[in-house]
């Protein structure tokens, strides 16, 4: 490479370099000397240069990374000048000669000043129309800006949640209390790295942040576009669009992409089209999938890939994901984890999850809230000292909530709220006091519109709606007034030839609350939403009136009711009594049967009512409350049930609740008696497995079988395992399957058997074992003892019947999209070429529960693949089976 000895940098040369009348110096001093020119005119050019330096490696994909995502544009090149700086001269030539590209491609392909003027405008909008957060309260011109109130959240990479479903309000915002004892740091992303490419094959174009209701995905979104509008972040997009689905859901007929955009930003109409002509510059973000009223059908084989093609919004969207539309364009979805099994998990690169504030943050937004220190600071204490209390504030719109209702109670007095629904109920009575002061009437009035307003909710919860019209307001008799303001947003859509107002209550869960309000007031709701048809008819998901029946059971508790007949009318309550014996027998009924019993504890919970607790008497006490990932209040409410001493603990699932060593140390004080503990599809560290085998060494425990299939142990803990069984004298059965063992782990049993004999049989199936390992291990057993150490399916149908009765059994109580993927992971790991006399049988019956299932299932999607899944078993035990068919 010529250097500036053999090159005389004069003249023409400097002047193609843009940096004419230097003459005989060092390329690294031509760019300091021209740092500050090179700083005001790169600036426009600096993203093409960053990705050409990066083609060439004339920069390392580190240093790429350090300047891509740094907030505008002199700042990125601030930094790339000081990375070169620090490269030597060759680099620096390099870099001149980059420059000099960078200035032809400009004036080759010049970026209209029309263009730039319009996206000065898009960002100006996009602006002011974030800029300010929006409180259940804030009155007319009460502004809050985002600047002054924005919290830090954490962003959590994962992708394993996925198939939970579960409709938890806490399970994931919640987890952030374990999240803040873990030391490493390599699972947080900040907001600026959603798209950036960490630890992936390659760089994200669809993410997915899932978080509960209330955990701030919304708000995190309002922050991410107002720093975009203002160039702090995501500065190699061009251009953001920002759609919410409650704005979607008023979609009602086939629309282009071009007019959906145009409809709230007719400012681009002159500039769309070189904006779809680069999609990769383009970041589209999409807000709220839950509330999306066609969420269930986004699968199908109808593509748009046109942005002027006309097609169903359901269409447009799935396009999008699938980068059938504007192929390379970004995508930014969220949603609420129920909602998450409808998005087809292979059009997603990045999976993320926000859990929310950490400690330090609440104590800052009590701060804030109150505006006094010492103020803020006790209020703090006081709900750090309250674990309910504390672990809710995680959520952020019920931190807010919650610093509301202590600011009544610091002046009223009020007991301290136990329960979710307390908080509401509390939230509801602050605002009716308020309201109801200087009216003749004590709280008449409000308690007419509160029934109409409940009815609204009731009924647009029946639909899965979350938007609705003036004439809904009009049909359900709700007149628009200051208290009404409290619980409803109001949002102007432009219509081709008109204004259209659309409301929606000012958070999902505020809806739910008040649904649940009108079920308690209306003497017989119709329809019914505790009636199973009901459910399927309307067909309401897995987990989707949850925190509905939840907020109901709260209501109709004596306190509540108390707490509310100060501020209106209730009629003598016989609900509360038939909605009791309605609980007591449906956790009678799931203790005895081991169905799913989670959301049942949260109803009791709710009541605070040991009487009501005395009257449960079940026959067997087997408490499933597996296929959840667990949060401290689900650990709390377990335990508040357990406390009840209602009966000795036969059977606890924690199947696949991301139970961790805390839970389950917390939970030693109820498994004294418990026969039968199935703790498997968990990732259990050494520590977690050193707890379970203290239960086995103590005397006091009458554990019969530990089931620790698919926890990912391995020989160390499979030796500690050994170690504590040797003396035991209770446990019967050992069940782990699928974990990461191999010879040296595993060959520890086989001299269990000479001092212990009760252990009956320890299964070690899909393990880590070669053939010679299973040779070797069963010269090493004793012949009359070769039903103990089970490594591999064989034809002896006693050894097998407890585990087929096992699966069967999980089987039923899962949902149905569990249930594939339970038994899909059953095939693939276990079953995929194995034939035996007793699979025949085992495979009917489950055919007979999968054609059960596909007829009353209400979803098409699941229903195929129930069907392919029926197939599949049909196959694999029939005539025809096929050893390389595999359903995927």
């Amino acid at each position: 490479m010529d250097g500036p000895g053999t090159e005389r940098l004069g003249g023409e040369g400097l002047a193609a370099a843009g940096f004419p009348g230097e003459e005989r110096i060092s390329y690294l001093q031509l760019l300091q000397r021209n740092r500050v020119k090179l700083i005001d005119e790169l600036g426009d050019r600096i993203d093409w240069i960053l990705d050409h330096a990066l083609q060439i490696q004339l920069i390392s994909k580190d240093d790429y990374e350090d300047v891509k995502y740094i907030p505008g544009p002199r700042k990125k090149v601030r930094t790339l000048l000081d990375i070169v700086d620090c490269l030597g001269e060759m680099v620096a030539h390099q870099f001149c000669s980059l420059i000099n590209k960078s200035k032809d491609m400009s004036e080759k392909e010049p970026v209209s000043k029309e263009h730039s003027t319009v996206i000065k405008k898009h960002k100006q909008v996009l602006s002011r129309r974030n800029e300010v957060m929006m409180y259940y309260n804030t009155r007319p011109g009460e502004k809050i800006h985002l600047s002054e109130q924005f919290t830090n959240l954490l962003l959590v990479k994962g992708h394993h949640n996925l198939e939970f479903k579960r409709h938890e309000l806490l399970s994931f915002g919640q987890h952030r209390i374990h999240l803040q004892e873990r030391s490493s740091q390599e699972m947080e992303i900040k907001p600026s790295q959603l798209f950036m490419q960490i630890s992936d094959k390659q760089t994200p174009k669809r993410t997915l942040v899932s978080g509960v209701a209330g955990i701030g995905k919304t708000v995190l979104l309002q922050k991410i576009v107002f720093d975009w509008a203002n160039n702090h972040c995501f500065g190699n997009f061009e251009v953001l669009l920002q759609f919410t689905f409650r704005d979607l859901n008023l979609i009602n007929k086939p629309m282009s992409l071009r007019n959906l955009v145009l409809k709230k930003n007719g400012h681009l109409l002159k500039v769309l089209d070189s904006i779809f002509e680069v999609p990769e510059k383009l970041l589209i973000i999409l807000d709220g999938f839950d509330e999306f009223k066609f969420c269930g059908y986004l699968d199908g084989d109808c593509y748009i890939t046109d942005p002027d093609e006309e097609g169903n919004l359901v269409d447009i969207i799935y396009s999008l994901l699938r980068g059938e539309l504007l192929t390379g364009v970004s995508v930014l979805l969220t949603s609420r984890p129920t909602a998450i099994s409808y998005i087809p998990v292979e059009t997603i690169d990045r999976f993320v999850i926000i859990t929310g504030f950490s400690e330090k943050e609440i104590r800052y937004y009590f701060l804030k809230y109150y505006q006094d220190e010492e103020v803020g600071s006790r209020m703090f204490q006081f709900v750090k000292e309250n674990e309910f209390l504390f672990t809710l504030c995680f959520v952020p719109a019920f931190c807010y909530i919650v610093c509301s209702v202590l600011k009544e109670k610091e002046r009223e007095n009020h007991k301290q709220p136990k329960t979710m629904t307390d908080i509401y109920s509390r939230y509801l009575s602050v605002l009716l006091q308020h309201h109801s002061r200087g009216q003749r009437s004590e709280g008449g009035d409000l308690t007419q519109t509160l029934r109409n307003l409940g009815r609204l909710a009731y009924s647009k919860l029946l639909q899965h709606d979350t938007l609705f019209y003036q004439h809904d307001l009009a049909a359900h008799h709700v007149e628009l007034n200051t208290f009404v303001d409290s619980f409803l947003d109001k949002t102007c859509i432009q219509e081709p030839d008109c204004v259209e107002t659309v409301f929606s209550f000012t958070h999902l869960t505020i809806q739910e609350f008040f649904a649940a309000l009108h079920y308690m007031l209306e003497p017989e709701p119709f329809p019914d939403l505790m009636n199973v048809d009901t459910v399927n008819k309307y067909k309401m998901a897995t987990g989707f009136l949850d925190i509905f029946q939840r907020f109901l059971s709260g209501l109709l508790s004596e306190r509540n009711q108390a707490l509310l007949s100060k501020h209106m009318k209730l009629d003598k309550m016989t609900k509360s009594e038939s909605y009791s014996c309605w609980l007591i027998e449906e956790i009678t009924e799931h203790c005895e049967n081991g169905s799913s019993i989670l959301n049942l504890l949260h109803c009791l919970f709710e009541q605070q009512n040991d009487l009501l607790v005395e009257k449960i008497k079940p026959k067997n006490l087997r408490i499933h409350i597996g296929d959840n990932a667990l949060c401290p209040v689900d650990i709390s409410v377990l335990k508040y049930f357990l406390d009840m001493r209602i009966g000795d603990l036969e059977e606890l699932d924690l199947t696949a609740t991301n139970i961790n060593t805390t839970a389950l140390k917390s939970l030693q004080p109820f498994l004294h008696q418990c026969e039968r503990l199935w703790c498997g599809e968990n990732k259990l560290d050494f520590e977690a497995i050193k707890f379970l085998c203290e239960l086995l060494k103590s005397p006091d425990y009458k554990l019969k079988l530990l089931g620790l299939g698919w926890t990912d142990i391995g020989n160390n803990e499979l030796r500690e395992l050994c170690d504590a069984l040797k003396d035991n004298e209770t446990l019967q059965e050992l069940w782990i399957e699928g974990c990461n063992a191999d010879y040296d782990g595993v060959s520890g049993f086989t001299a269990i058997s000479s001092t212990n004999t009760t252990l009956k049989k320890v299964v070690l199936i899909g393990n880590c074992l070669q053939e010679k390992d299973l040779v070797k291990l069963s010269q090493k057993l004793n012949p009359s003892n070769s039903g103990f150490l089970i490594t591999g399916f064989n034809d002896d149908h006693s050894q097998w019947v407890g585990w087929c009765d096992w699966i069967l059994q999980r089987c039923q109580l899962c949902d149905n999209e569990k249930l594939v993927y339970f038994l899909i992971k059953i095939f693939n790991n276990f079953l995929q070429n194995s034939t035996f006399t007793w699979m025949p049988q085992w495979c009917k019956e489950l055919q007979e529960l999968l054609q059960n299932r596909i007829q009353k299932c209400m979803s098409e999607e699941i229903r195929t693949k129930l069907e392919k899944l029926k197939e599949t078993i049909s196959q694999h035990c029939g005539e025809k089976y096929c050893n390389s068919a595999r359903f995927n």
